[in-house]
């Protein structure tokens, strides 16, 4: 028996066989002030009158399913992922005008939009925390789309980490950097970026969490995120 999926609440077969079955819409009354504020300096005057997609993917299906010529772009997640949003909205939106904010040049709050729609709470590690997908960070598109789309509703469910006792990846981090109430975010990268680091492509704290395990990144993913994050980290600190 087929378990139907919470957060695919765009009932999108399409969107679904892109492996982004996170899906999600709303407006900008929907939101807390401080978030539609953030989001609707991107899109000026013109947000309110349209509605906004959000976009992610639990498990693994989309990192499966990359073709290979996104793999010779600088950003394959991204151009793949924007590649889909065109193809889905031109078969489900033909015509309708739109704008997508994520991937983009400008930060956009995807954390504060995920706790909005109910995709995830809070983690020691400061990722987002799924009940079914576990630790999780897999926003893949926002886009702001002139017509006005039903609400969808935010998914209700517990804190993972509340019911968890052992909290196994505060003691696994290397750097003691999740051992106080916040997470020590500069003593995190400054351990990732000595030699001695085991953490320079993947996170041995984000390994340990028991929730959701098989939906838990390949290795071959993590290496990639991690390596990509490595990067990014070596050239801001140069």
């Amino acid at each position: 028996m087929t378990v139907p999926n919470p957060y695919g609440q765009l009932n999108s077969t399409l969107l679904d066989a892109f492996g982004l079955n996170m899906q999600a819409s709303f407006r900008l009354a929907d939101l807390p002030q401080a978030v539609a504020e953030a989001l609707s300096a991107q899109v000026g005057a013109g947000g309110s009158h349209g509605s906004f997609i959000l976009l992610g993917n639990g498990g693994n299906a989309f990192w499966d399913n990359l073709p290979e010529a996104a793999w010779q772009q600088a950003h394959p997640l991204d151009t793949h992922s924007i590649q889909c949003v065109k193809e889905y909205l031109l078969a489900e939106w033909p015509g309708v005008s739109y704008q997508v904010l994520y991937p983009g040049e400008l930060p956009v709050g995807l954390q504060s939009l995920g706790r909005v729609v109910g995709w995830h709470s809070d983690s020691p590690l400061k990722l987002g925390i799924n009940p079914v997908f576990g630790l999780w960070y897999a926003y893949r598109a926002l886009i702001w789309i002139e017509t006005i789309l039903p609400t969808t509703t935010p998914v209700s469910f517990d804190a993972p980490c509340a019911a968890c006792a052992d909290k196994p990846c505060i003691s696994a981090c290397p750097a003691n950097a999740l051992s106080g109430d916040v997470k020590q975010l500069n003593t995190c990268i400054d351990y990732r970026l000595t030699d001695r680091s085991s953490c320079q492509s993947t996170c041995l704290a984000r390994k340990r969490c028991p929730i959701a395990k098989q939906h838990q990144y390949s290795e071959q993913q993590l290496n990639y995120q991690y390596q990509q994050s490595f990067e990014t980290l070596l050239s801001w600190r140069s």
